[in-house]
């Protein structure tokens, strides 16, 4: 198993990934066991944090000093620890630790979509709406937004707009995001709430009573990326914007028409979209394409992602858990628990797939709600 401890800040991060690996003894030879249960382990935890790795060099104990491995992947190393070797009939078990540093890069895992479920916007303050009607302007902008996904990319996609309104700026609600994605069948969840769409109106002066007023309206957005798999936020951002309104403070404008998002307020609000796509695309670029483990029968796991996610027989994937702790003073931290072995999709199927244990891996311990991971 593998248990790496990482604080999710929105910034890059070195964590701790403590891996082991596992080796049969043949024919007397120690050593080499020792070694490809040490390989196994660094590999493991390396190319499930995603890292770029040229040489690693082990640090304690003497063990294995001096000795370097050669890893490709994405990403830098500060350091690897030989922590302890266990010794059984016919194979022995090895535990290390290494500090990630991951970089942003191209990566594998660009090539698989990645699917997003949301809500309808809540406006933060409803008064806002009233001149012009707006207060359907939340479900509305939930549509424009997936429309802006298609359009933009062909490896984000939002899947699933639930029809409510979900106050994602109560911290209650964001802590259901996991529940959202496991209904969806998404990997992640994007919260919103339009915290802005008052009106600005300039009277003309006394000496150009003629004129009309001029007014101008604002459009502000607060969004979450979050992770629908363990519920870590993957990106946190305010978006905000201001343009020409047309309309008089009596109008009952239909934020669902052509002629609305045609409006130089509609166009403000679609290039905001465009730039929350273009964040959240570059934020999952390198994401790795995860599902969820539905179920175990016999020697196969029927797990929740397929062929619409870019998945095809032969891909291997990675098993884990997850679970959130709390330090003594109450900050939170993401724990991952890598199974040491792989799995192989034998069946793939538009969103599920079957895989198959790889080599003598075998599949104990594994529950529904586990994880499954494409590298």
């Amino acid at each position: 198993m593998l248990t790496c401890l990482c604080l999710f800040q929105g910034q890059t991060y070195a964590v701790w990934y403590e891996a082991q690996g596992q080796a049969l003894v043949i024919s007397g030879d120690r050593e080499r066991a020792k070694e490809q249960a040490t390989n196994e382990a660094i590999k493991q935890a390396l190319l499930f944090a995603g890292a770029s790795i040229r040489s690693v060099q082990t640090l304690t104990n003497g063990l294995l000093q001096n000795e370097a491995f050669q890893i490709a992947a994405n990403g830098e190393i500060d350091s690897v620890e030989l922590i302890s070797e266990a010794w059984h009939d016919d194979y022995v078990t090895v535990t290390i630790r290494a500090d990630v540093l991951p970089q942003k890069a191209q990566c594998e895992p660009a090539a698989y979509l990645k699917t997003i479920a949301t809500s309808f916007l809540p406006l933060q303050n409803p008064l806002h709406a009233q001149d012009g009607q707006l207060h359907k302007i939340g479900a509305e902008t939930s549509r424009k937004l997936q429309s802006q996904f298609d359009m933009a990319t062909d490896t984000v996609v939002i899947n699933y707009i639930a029809p409510y309104t979900a106050r994602w700026d109560d911290v209650n609600v964001v802590r259901q995001a996991p529940a959202l994605a496991r209904q969806s069948k998404a990997q992640f969840i994007l919260a919103g709430t339009i915290t802005d769409v008052s009106v600005a109106r300039t009277q003309p002066t006394a000496y150009a009573f003629w004129q009309d007023e001029e007014a101008s309206r604002h459009f502000g957005l607060d969004v979450q990326l979050i992770d629908g798999m363990n519920g870590a936020t993957l990106l946190r951002k305010h978006y905000s914007t201001t343009s020409h309104w047309q309309y008089d403070r009596f109008a009952q404008v239909d934020t669902s028409s052509h002629t609305f998002w045609q409006s130089a307020y509609g166009n403000a609000i679609s290039s905001t979209l465009s730039e929350l796509v273009e964040d959240v695309a570059e934020t999952l670029i390198c994401h790795p394409a995860t599902g969820r483990v539905l179920k175990i029968y016999n020697d196969q796991i029927q797990v929740s992602i397929g062929r619409e996610h870019g998945i095809k027989v032969g891909d291997e994937l990675s098993l884990y858990q997850t679970n959130m702790v709390e330090d003594a003073f109450g900050q939170g931290f993401l724990q991952y628990r890598l199974y040491p072995g792989k799995v192989k999709v034998v069946a793939a199927f538009a969103d599920t797939a079957t895989v198959e244990a790889v080599g003598d891996f075998i599949l104990a311990n594994i529950q529904p709600n586990d994880f499954v991971a494409k590298r």
